[in-house]
């Protein structure tokens, strides 16, 4: 092969491989694009609250509310027990805030989650105006699970799915039955702690214009360290 030829053949590879490494730049930047654009997407839907010393026990605060909507997913993370009969609460569709751990009027809704001196085993139970009084013996949409305990930090999550009817609510955690909280593909029907829907009155829809507060009753005694908040439910 004479050097001409060489040289020709070399100017091809090069501009071959010029070609080659600028389609790749362009794929680069629309796969780039499209994965940011995902991420803003998910941004708008997603939101936290931390829970630091500037919360006072006892107290009803506001949770942040995605771009996207009213949260509908809720992941609590660090949850733990620091003594006996101290209780989270979690409130949907309130107008305005609490003033009460029961919910008062249509369309609210609460899960609690707790630990009493009456059981080693953590209490966590869901309830609307209608139902949901565990204590009471209304246990159905609750648990006194031997599957977790609160003597170490825990990662829970809870959904409130269906907004045509009264919700499906769910609760999961993570390490329990293959349940990861920050995978919401691990997140099933059959591995929830709780699975409840048989609502009384079923046209007790969840409201879609309400705030989500929550309040602990005393964190010396049951604390968390965050609460990340979706306007998508699970199942």
């Amino acid at each position: 092969m004479n050097l001409t030829n060489r040289i020709f053949k070399m100017g091809l590879l090069i501009c071959f491989s010029f070609v080659s490494i600028q389609c790749d730049d362009d794929d680069t930047q629309t796969d780039t694009a499209v994965f940011l654009g995902l991420l803003a997407a998910d941004a708008n839907k997603r939101c936290e609250t931390k829970i630091d010393t500037s919360y006072t026990s006892g107290s009803y605060a506001t949770l942040c509310t995605p771009q996207a909507g009213p949260g509908r997913f809720f992941r609590l993370e660090g949850m733990k027990a620091l003594g006996d009969n101290g209780y989270f609460y979690l409130f949907l569709g309130y107008s305005q805030t609490p003033t009460s751990s029961t919910p008062s009027a249509s369309g609210q809704y609460s899960f609690v989650a707790g630990k009493s001196v009456s059981s080693p085993n953590p209490y966590v139970w869901f309830r609307n105006l209608e139902y949901g009084n565990y204590q009471g013996g209304q246990t159905a949409s609750g648990a006194n699970s031997t599957a977790f305990s609160f003597s170490t930090e825990q990662e829970l999550c809870v959904s409130f799915s269906g907004t045509t009817s009264a919700p499906t609510t769910y609760l999961w955690v993570t390490g329990v039955s293959g349940a990861n909280c920050k995978n919401t593909a691990t997140l099933l029907k059959e591995n929830a702690v709780i699975n409840y829907g048989s609502w009384p009155n079923s046209g007790n829809v969840l409201s879609t214009s309400g705030q989500s507060f929550f309040r602990f009753s005393n964190v010396s005694l049951l604390t968390a360290s965050k609460i990340v908040v979706s306007s998508e439910s699970v199942q």
